[in-house]
């Protein structure tokens, strides 16, 4: 981190000041001076607060405002531009303070913060990282890799602590040296190698789990699974081939017996099929004959009828063209006689109409004279209504322009009224409308709550569900678990109950056995006596005494089978035992956060915005207050541009209004100008033309007049027109009569001819029929498609017929010589031979079933072997790799893991690095760092207490035993190889500065000459600046930043002596 530019605003003694850190970067160290109590160590409070929202010292955040600012001065902020890897940050911090508000009296504002990426100082922002305090302290932790102690331990080291970390205990280093050298990627190693090992335990114990359950699954018989458990694992393979080879063997024997029904089903099938022809064709032969009797036999006579009709159909279709044209012309004969006379009756209604016109026409001549008399009076009329017209416009305009006048003036006291009602509205629009900051302040607020939502809290409640919903999981698996060991401890105990009972009954059949073996002289062979004298003759069942024997037995297989499955069901309910135990503590966890997040959103929230927090988070709430803010944020911007708007149509308004009523005096002047002139040229009119009437009356005269010859000009022309039309109506009329004449004769001719023609067919000896009206109906029939029908039916029958005739041909054929053959017996001696091959069928299928299912099983356990030993071998090579890294072989007391290996070597390298290069320079050689063995505990911490080496006296002790300038020198020491060291680190944090506040003072002259030559070494890849009282310090440093006193008490900045 390297500061580029501070500002600061009534912080502490400052009122506005701004230090430029880039003054600085031609020289390797500069000097913050200035009087006591001046306010050089407050640059540096000035500093935490804007990164952390703390200072270097006991006083809080927000004792930090001006004692010279007012509640209505500026409010205390400090913004910081510094410059990390490739990107340039301002940080701003409100802090909170009491503040004038609008109104009148005071309000407690509250501390506000924002951090962003710009593109240079005071340019535009390129991203938005954060906007509010609790957000930016966070990302600033992020993107620096420190808290604010570890800052002020590493890179601003502030007045009186100093020496804070080369005095820290060994919790105290562990956690800085974490931090700042980003060794959390070991822990995370280490935790994922955890895990790893985890799971591999799982796999192994899975593994061997899916094994034992494949050696006892359901394809193995009884008798081979009881061999199979007495087998030892080598060997398990070799046996379940011997299996496989039996089952082969057995299965070969079956499909042999099963080739042989097949052939003994094939024949009986073959015979089945030839008898069921056989017997189709005998049933087929029966069934035409009797289709041939009703079809062929029964319709004879009907057939010959059909063929009768259709000669006479043929008949009459030979004269149909003679009988169409002898009606034709018949018919067009009437037509016309029709037509002519109809068109004479119009001739002569036509010569009537004719003399009508004739006498009309006359009638109108005669009234032409009047007719032009009118015309003569409409043209006088229409002079005296231009005047009449003149007068009456000229009235009227004078009406208007009054009234005109009249209005204008009205509108003038109106517009004037209401220029002054928008001034007043104006002025008060504007005392209450709302502030931009006000609005950007909701804005800021809405969008971190979103953040704290989206990115925390909704996080943090899906994390916790998924882990309920893993826990329920296993709360399901539990029960099932549970569930199924009741079961079996239920079978279990069944089969001891019965195994027992069992048990008791076989003994009583052995010892009736046994009793029945027994001879007089001979040995018992139980007890050995010859002597038998309490024996029971009575008849033992040695059938039954073996059906027993084998019961037992396989109870017995039953019950292992049952103990295996218990045992595999209590170890399973162990495992979700643990696992519960890890889901709750991990649901505590998220529970934590999600309460710490919540209370994050609570503090952001309440104060600015009102809204009703339930007591714990729910998603539901998280985005009703993102949609409330939202909204909110609306109504308050739609507030303040509808505001804006409503100020701006005003200002408008008012300008418009302003204008309007300049707009209007003037035209009240024009219109009374107006009034007069038109007064002047109505009295003038009134005087040439003293006897005009109205333009009402002049107009209904010439209304009268123009009708009567509209009148007189509209009959005229109709009386003309339709004379001419009717004069040529008559003529077409008769010229229509004289064709029609002329086409009735030449029908008449037509008829005649064809009478002729016809009569001589019917007098033909062909013919069929002379009768005119039989002949009209089989006519009717032709064209009614009767020919074609006919001739498909009778074609018809004689194509059945033959087919018919040809099928009994056929079947005679194949029947012919032969029985009709009995079905019944051939189907019993089917389904016997269809009996004997599904049986045997469905023992090879099983056979083959099982026979499958057992080399599947194999090659799975053959797998599952391999496997076991992979996963065995792995995961012992993964507790070896495990043990390491935890430090579980260690040597000696305690355990040394990776992360605290790592952390003690890079402390090692502070401590050789300063040994090399800052202590012995400064103590002239006599002190050296060892690394204290005293510190170490049985834990992850190693050995980070510092001692220091006398050469002078040759002795080790600690550093807790320096005098105060020895203190400064040391501290001094580890600080800047800590500097260097991180900075040398490629996953360090980067440290681009270095503050020191005070210390010099207890440093002799030759001591304090060392202390700046160093300080300028390390100045030339970094920032440098320190404060100091000493005079030495202020002469031998060529920039300074001067802190001066004003007049009033506050503090200002100056840069002097800047090379």
């Amino acid at each position: 981190m390297k500061p580029i530019q501070l500002e600061l605003t009534n912080f502490g003694p400052y009122r506005k000041e701004v230090i430029n850190f880039t003054n600085f970067d031609s020289a390797p160290l500069f000097l913050i001076g200035g009087d006591t109590g001046s306010g050089k160590s407050t640059l540096f409070d000035a500093m935490t607060v804007a990164l952390f929202d703390s200072t270097c010292s006991d006083r809080d955040a927000e004792e930090m405002r001006s004692s010279f600012a007012g509640p209505e001065d500026d409010l205390t902020q400090v913004t910081l531009y510094f410059q990390q890897g490739n990107h340039i940050y301002r940080i701003n911090r409100v802090i909170k303070q009491e503040h004038i508000k609008r109104g009148g009296g005071t309000t407690d504002k509250k501390k506000k913060a924002s951090l962003v990426i710009v593109d240079k100082v005071g340019g535009k922002e390129i991203a938005k990282l954060a906007n509010n305090s609790t957000e930016a302290t966070s990302e600033i932790e992020s993107i620096l890799g420190l808290e604010a102690n570890q800052f002020k331990q590493i890179i601003l080291l502030p007045q009186n602590e100093f020496s804070r970390f080369l005095k820290a205990n060994n919790k105290n280093k562990t956690k800085i040296l974490k931090k700042i050298f980003k060794t959390d990627i070991y822990e995370s190693f280490v935790k994922s190698l955890g895990e790893r090992f985890s799971e591999s335990k799982k796999e192994l114990e899975q593994s061997k789990s899916i094994l034992e359950w494949h050696l006892t699954s359901q394809v193995w018989t009884k008798e081979e699974i009881a061999i199979l458990a007495k087998e030892p694992e080598n060997d398990k393979c070799t046996l379940i081939e011997s299996f496989i080879k039996e089952r082969e063997r057995n299965l070969k024997k079956q499909k042999e017996l099963l080739t042989d029904a097949q052939e003994k089903l094939t024949k009986c099938n073959q015979d089945k099929q030839t008898a069921q022809e056989l017997a189709k064709s005998f049933h087929e032969l029966a069934q035409v004959k009797e289709k041939y009797h009703l079809k062929i036999e029964a319709e004879a006579l009907l057939q010959r009828e059909r063929i009768e009709h259709l000669q006479e159909l043929l008949f009459a279709q030979r004269l149909q063209d003679e009988v169409q044209n002898l009606n034709h012309y018949k018919n067009q004969e009437k037509k016309l006689y029709k037509e002519v006379k109809k068109k004479q009756k119009s001739l002569n209604d036509a010569e009537v109409r004719l003399e009508k016109l004739k006498t009309r026409r006359h009638e109108l001549k005669n009234q032409s004279k009047t007719i032009k008399q009118k015309e003569a009076d409409i043209h006088k009329w229409g002079q005296e209504i231009i005047h009449a017209q003149n007068f009456q416009d000229l009235v009227k305009t004078i009406k208007e322009e009054e009234l005109k006048w009249k209005q204008v003036d009205e509108d003038y006291q109106r517009f004037l009224k209401k220029t002054k009602e928008i001034e007043n509205k104006l002025a008060k629009l504007e005392s209450t409308h709302i502030s931009i900051d006000n609005l950007r302040d909701i804005e800021n607020l809405s969008i971190s709550v979103e953040r704290i939502i989206d990115e925390h809290l909704e996080r943090d409640l899906a994390e916790r569900d998924a882990k309920l919903d893993q826990l329920r999981e296993e709360n399901i698996r539990q029960i099932d678990c549970e569930k199924h060991l009741e079961n079996i401890q239920k079978k279990l105990n069944d089969l001891d109950a019965s195994l027992t009972r069992k048990l008791a009954s076989r003994r009583q059949l052995m010892i009736a056995q046994l009793q029945t073996e027994l001879q007089e002289g001979q040995a018992c062979m139980v007890c050995g006596s010859l002597e038998h004298p309490e024996v029971k003759k009575e008849e033992a069942d040695e059938h039954a005494l073996k059906t027993l024997m084998h019961v037992v037995e396989t109870l017995q297989k039953e019950k292992q089978s049952q103990i295996s499955e218990l045992s595999k069901y209590k170890a399973t309910l162990k495992e979700i035992t643990s696992n519960k135990l890890i889901l709750n503590k991990e649901i505590e966890q998220k529970k934590e956060l999600l309460e710490t997040h919540y209370r994050m959103l609570q503090d952001q929230v309440v104060g600015a915005y009102f809204f009703e927090f339930a007591e714990n988070y729910e998603s539901i709430q998280g985005q009703n207050l993102i949609k409330n803010l939202k909204d909110y944020v609306k109504k308050q911007q739609k507030k303040f541009d509808d505001e804006e708007t409503v100020i701006a149509k005003s200002k408008t308004d008012l300008i418009q209004a302003q204008e309007k009523v300049s707009e209007l005096d003037t035209s009240c002047k024009e219109s009374k100008a107006k009034l007069n002139q038109s007064q002047e040229q109505l009295d003038k009119l009134r005087a040439a033309h003293p006897n005009l009437q109205e333009i009402k009356i002049y107009h209904e005269w010439l209304e009268t007049a123009r009708r009567d010859i509209a009148t007189y000009t509209e009959a005229l022309e109709e009386c003309n027109t339709n004379y001419n039309l009717v004069n040529t109506t008559i003529q077409s009329l008769k010229g229509q009569i004289d064709t029609l004449n002329k086409e009735w004769e030449k029908a008449t001719q037509e008829i005649t001819v064809s009478e002729e023609s016809l009569n001589q067919k019917l007098e033909s000896e062909s013919a069929v029929s002379k009768d005119m009206l039989q002949i009209n109906d089989w006519l009717i029939e032709v064209r009614n498609q009767a020919i074609p029908r006919i001739q498909e039916q009778v074609t018809a029958y004689e194509t059945h017929k033959q087919e018919l005739l040809n099928q009994i041909e056929k079947i005679d054929k194949v029947t012919k010589n032969k029985e009709e053959p009995n079905l019944d017996k051939l189907e019993i001696k089917l389904q016997e031979s269809q009996k004997t091959h599904d049986s045997l069928l469905s023992e090879v299928s099983v056979l083959e079933k099982s026979l499958e299912d057992v080399k599947a099983t194999y090659i799975a356990v053959k797998a599952n072997q391999e496997d076991y030993q992979n996963k065995n071998k792995a995961h012992q090579e993964l507790s070896t790799l495990l043990d390491v890294v935890r430090g579980n072989n260690t040597i000696g007391k305690g355990k040394l893991g990776l992360e605290a290996y790592v952390i003690r070597q890079y402390f090692q390298q502070i401590m050789e690095y300063a040994n090399t290069h800052y202590i012995g320079p400064l103590t002239d050689n006599r002190y050296l760092f060892l690394l204290s063995e005293e510190g170490r505990v049985e834990s992850d911490h190693y050995g980070l207490n510092i001692n220091v080496y006398d050469q002078i006296t040759g002795s080790e002790r600690s550093v807790k035993t320096l005098s105060g300038g020895e203190t400064f020198i040391a501290a001094l020491a580890i600080a800047l190889s800590l500097s260097e060291i991180v900075q040398n680190t490629s996953n360090g944090t980067v440290v681009d500065a270095l503050f020191i506040d005070e210390g010099f003072d207890s440093l002799d002259e030759k001591a304090l000459a060392k202390a700046i030559t160093v300080l300028e070494q390390i100045g030339e890849n970094r920032m440098v600046g320190v404060i100091s009282h000493v005079e030495a310090m202020k002469n031998e440093l060529s920039q300074k930043l001067i802190i001066a006193k004003n007049h009033d008490g506050s503090s200002y900045t100056k840069v002097l002596n800047v090379c």
